[in-house]
């Protein structure tokens, strides 16, 4: 009894401190915030060059969708550069990436000389690069016209070295699943940086669309170079280890809310758990290996970044020690509470995204279920198998873009050297 009393104890003060972070002071500084919203679209005088390096590994049709989004970018042409990086895809994606740069002769193919992740093939077509920036961008991902524009804004304005774009789900009607995680996506972006984002501090910049200043990423150069746990290669959470990095040598990272993209979320729940997994263990390698930098960190993102982490090993604890009390149902509850109010939250403001984009917010309602249930298996599975390199979703199998038409099926106008490197890819 004493056990569980301890239990529950600590797991309410940590889910107090991060409440507090996330809800109420992340809440609390974005709207003290004075700065004007136009104070943010101030044009540079003079546009940066920019290169989008988009890795791509079996993706199939789908990304004939990016590319169509790109030809439609607002941006100087001459002053853009777009870089397909093929990972030795398994499938056709090859054939369709070759498609879409006879479309768009102006955009680049080159080919991996074998399937080395995400981390190495940008790094590699980075030191191949001259531009003033870079912008990386998954290759299941379409954009909004005006989100290379209002990227360079916000990083002109702020003095920021690398920022983030919002990311929601761009097949949010598909399932249930799918609806689910459309207004989970929206939640996470309106809610969960806000106190990271208030100190130029951000942890975690989205490989869907963030921009760096190529200074920064030459920075982190040796450091992405090689990513090793328990004598193992690591290859999943690329985004999350590379603005890690970025933030420990000193740079600037912040979120962009005016810059949007779009992703395909997983649409079954054998997919879905494998993404979960995958994110898990991200999240507690980057916290292991973080400790011997936490001294670079601002003190109250510091805060906030262990009280997360934490969580995230205490609470399956939690759910455990009250699923053998037999009552589990009070965490259900809880969490249902929380996710009406943000499915409330969500229905007050869709209407600013697309209509592909939106979903009910009742939705959202189903997480009370799926978000313990997650917590209390994939976290203690992620802890144990933390050795393991399987990127999981992105694992080499053949991909399924049956629902993906290579016409574009998503109307873009809704949308606001070495042996070792890289080949380049006729079309």
């Amino acid at each position: 009894m004493i056990a569980i009393s301890t239990v529950e104890w600590l797991f309410g003060l940590l889910v107090l401190i991060v409440f507090t972070n996330r809800y109420v002071l992340g809440s609390l500084l974005r709207v003290l915030d004075r700065r004007p919203q136009e104070g943010y679209n101030v044009d540079p005088p003079h546009w940066p060059t920019v290169a989008i390096v988009v890795p791509v590994f079996c993706e199939g049709p789908s990304v004939l969708q990016t590319a169509a989004s790109f030809a439609a970018l607002d941006y100087p042409r001459d002053k853009l550069k777009i870089v397909f990086v093929d990972d030795c895809s398994t499938d056709d994606t090859l054939e369709h990436l070759q498609e879409a740069c006879r479309r768009y002769p102006w955009m680049e193919l080159i080919q991996n000389p074998h399937n080395m992740g995400k981390r190495l093939g940008i790094k590699n077509a980075v030191l191949d690069l001259d531009t003033d920036l870079v912008m990386s961008v998954d290759s299941d991902v379409i954009v909004d016209s005006n989100v290379v524009s209002e990227l360079v804004r916000h990083m002109y304005t702020t003095g920021a070295d690398a920022v983030g774009g919002c990311v929601f789900v761009s097949n949010a009607k598909e399932t249930w699943l799918t609806r689910m995680q459309a207004v989970k996506y929206w939640v996470g972006y309106h809610y969960l940086k806000n106190v990271e984002n208030a100190f130029s501090h951000v942890m975690c910049l989205s490989g869907c669309l963030t921009l760096y200043k190529r200074e920064a990423m030459l920075a982190v150069d040796k450091d992405v170079e090689s990513r090793t746990f328990l004598g193992d290669e690591v290859k999943y959470g690329e985004d999350r280890f590379l603005t890690r990095k970025i933030v420990e040598r000193g740079y600037r990272t912040r979120l962009c809310f005016t810059a949007r993209c779009f992703t395909k979320a997983p649409t079954n729940m054998p997919a879905y758990l494998n993404q979960q997994l995958r994110w898990r263990r991200s999240n507690m390698i980057d916290l292991i290996t973080a400790i011997p930098h936490l001294h670079k960190f601002n003190l109250l993102v510091l805060i906030h970044y262990i009280s997360m982490g934490t969580l995230l090993f205490f609470y399956p604890i939690f759910l455990l020690s009250k699923t053998m009390e037999l009552q589990f149902v009070m965490p259900m509850l809880f969490h249902a509470l929380v996710v009406t109010i943000f499915a409330v939250a969500y229905e007050l403001t869709k209407h600013r995204l697309p209509e592909f984009a939106q979903t009910s917010g009742i939705w959202f309602i189903v997480m009370a279920a799926v978000f313990p249930v997650v917590y209390l298996t994939m976290t203690p599975l992620g802890l144990f198998t933390l050795g393991t390199t399987s990127w999981e979703t992105r694992g080499g199998k053949k991909s399924d873009n049956s629902g993906i038409s290579t016409e574009d099926s998503i109307n873009i106008a809704d949308l606001g050297g070495t042996p070792a490197r890289a080949r380049k890819v006729s079309a």
